[in-house]
């Protein structure tokens, strides 16, 4: 009576652990997806030979088609440039999707929703595309009367994130290009087609080694 019954309690006990195991595993596989159809990951896909991809990310209304066709038009390698409202970026097209290699944040700066929107897409991230491979790009900086948000928030939040900021403006050509020529030479590095340049190599450099100063 005493063997049937341990028996029982072991079969009982072995069907807890198998259920609960399961359900462990499937929560951490369902968890998996939910985080990586809501993160954006860097290094997920397999890089294209000799081509770089740009993700631009803002509100619309920024210009962002025809800032991308600026970019391939001064790009010196091959380029593919892909626009966006908002993130996280549809799941549906992630099997079809290229490898994204640098990200531009726009902000209006006469809009305070433009700013917003790019604090939430910055939550679906992940933290390794802010070791140079992403950047914000203030845009309408000429009239300081039209501005909503300050230049400071901009600079508190380059630094919060470590990534540069770009100021400038859609309005001609010429400003679009200056735009263009300065983010393709970090897009280059940050897609591996410079040689002996990393992004991680620059972000290195821009910060002091712990006790330099002081040596100074």
């Amino acid at each position: 009576m005493y063997t049937a019954f341990s028996r029982v309690f072991q079969n009982c006990k072995q069907n807890a652990v198998s259920t609960t195991q399961g359900t462990l595993n499937q929560t951490h596989a369902n968890w998996q997806t939910s985080m990586s159809n809501s993160v954006l990951i860097p290094y997920n896909k397999v890089p294209q030979y000799q081509l770089a991809t740009v993700l631009l990310v803002g509100s619309e209304g920024l210009g962002k088609h025809g800032f991308g066709k600026c970019l391939i038009k001064n790009t010196w390698f091959y380029l593919q440039v892909r626009t966006a409202t908002t993130l996280p970026l549809p799941v549906t097209s992630d099997s079809s999707r290229p490898r994204i290699d640098y990200i531009c944040f726009l902000i209006d700066l006469t809009s305070r929703d433009s700013l917003k929107t790019v604090e939430e897409s910055l939550k679906h991230v992940d933290v390794r595309y802010f070791l140079g491979k992403c950047c914000f790009v203030a845009l309408k900086v000429k009239n300081p009367e039209k501005r909503a948000i300050f230049i400071e928030q901009i600079a508190q939040l380059s630094q919060q994130y470590k990534s540069d900021v770009l100021y400038g403006s859609f309005e001609t050509e010429a400003e679009s290009a200056f735009l263009a020529e300065q983010i393709l030479k970090s897009v280059e590095i940050a897609a591996g087609l410079q040689k002996n340049k990393s992004p991680m190599f620059l972000e290195c450099c821009r910060f002091p080694v712990a006790g330099e100063e002081s040596a100074e």
